[in-house]
């Protein structure tokens, strides 16, 4: 005992066979009052080699598992009881074919014929620490209800469900044991630029698995971009305002970052304003910048340029711009001569 006590990775609490729970996806309304369940044992196929002294035996690639066995308390309605009794007597329809749509349970032939299920191991606290999840369960024997009234105290059914099943997997659920890897807390960060056609979100995130984003984007991957028509931004505004809110989700809980769009503001991306200032040394410097800009107002159309020339300077006022190259509302302060 001396080692365990001075191993500082001995975990100081151990599993107690008191603390489960069990459900079935299939029967998510259905509580079972267990009172016993077991985590099948598992067995490796092996496989032996043949040598001139003895077989050697090597590991196979087959797993089988034994089958699971709940016994839970039986409630007032038969509710529980009667689940895993339509449920037997679906797949096994011992009446006719009628028994295949009387008593289904399920959409799919998936979800009528097999469920996953899960039991949840507690700790000392009563806490979920683990989860055993079972794949494509379906009952192979339910135990009777057997009546007696000779029963000199009051006695409540248990009874026992044995399933088969594919696969199970055991999952942490909330450990903090030393084999834990830290849960840190997402981080997310969101911004947006908005122009005549488009909106566009810009994310990212920290330590997430996934991210959602409101207003009907839906869920979108942990960092990236994203388009929106500018009608649709338009169509959910509220006196202009329009608020986009992204939600991060991790191992270590969740985070959100919002971003406010205007949309009645004037849209900046097309009108933006470009300023030159002329302060060259002779006039064919000048025809030169105004050949440049007269391309850039063609190639831009939309965008404002305002040409602005020094008074004075080399030349005085002799370096005129052309007025007719200013699109300024207030033409008397254009400070040039034609």
């Amino acid at each position: 005992m001396a080692y365990f006590a001075d191993n500082p990775n001995c975990p100081s609490n151990f599993l107690s066979g008191a603390g489960f729970q069990f459900s079935l996806k299939k029967l998510p309304g259905v509580s079972f009052y267990c009172q016993s369940a077991n985590v099948p044992s598992q067995n490796l196929a092996v496989a032996t080699q043949a040598t001139r002294f003895n077989t050697i035996p090597e590991p196979g690639d087959e797993v089988n598992y034994d089958d699971l066995t709940v016994r839970f308390l039986v409630d007032e309605d038969l509710k529980n009881y009667r689940s895993i009794h339509n449920w037997i007597r679906y797949l096994g329809h011992p009446e006719s074919d009628e028994d295949w749509t009387t008593y289904a349970d399920g959409d799919s032939y998936q979800e009528k014929n097999y469920s996953d299920g899960i039991l949840f191991v507690l700790d000392s606290n009563f806490n979920r620490k683990f989860k055993i999840y079972f794949k494509d369960l379906f009952p192979v024997s339910l135990s009777g209800l057997n009546f007696d009234s000779t029963y000199t105290d009051t006695e409540y059914f248990a009874v026992d469900a044995t399933f088969k099943f594919t696969i199970f997997d055991i999952e942490e659920v909330g450990a903090t044991g030393f084999f834990t890897e830290p849960r840190l807390k997402p981080t997310i960060n969101l911004s947006h630029v908005l122009d005549s056609t488009n909106l566009a979100l810009f994310w990212s995130t920290e330590n997430a698995d996934y991210v959602t984003i409101d207003q009907e984007v839906g869920e979108v991957d942990t960092s990236g971009t994203g388009n929106i028509e500018r009608s649709i931004v338009e169509s959910k505004a509220s006196n202009g305002y329009v608020t986009y809110t992204a939600t991060a989700y991790g191992k270590g809980g969740s985070a959100t970052a919002y971003t406010v769009v205007n949309v009645a503001n004037p849209v900046l991306s097309e009108n933006i304003t470009c300023i030159a200032i002329i302060d060259e040394n002779d006039a064919s410097s000048v025809a030169l910048m105004e050949s440049r800009w007269a391309q850039f107002k063609t190639n831009w159309p939309n965008r404002k340029f305002y040409l602005l020339q020094p008074i004075g300077g080399a030349y005085g006022s002799a370096l005129g711009v052309p007025i007719d190259f200013l699109e300024t509302t207030n033409p008397s302060t254009y400070n040039g001569t034609r």
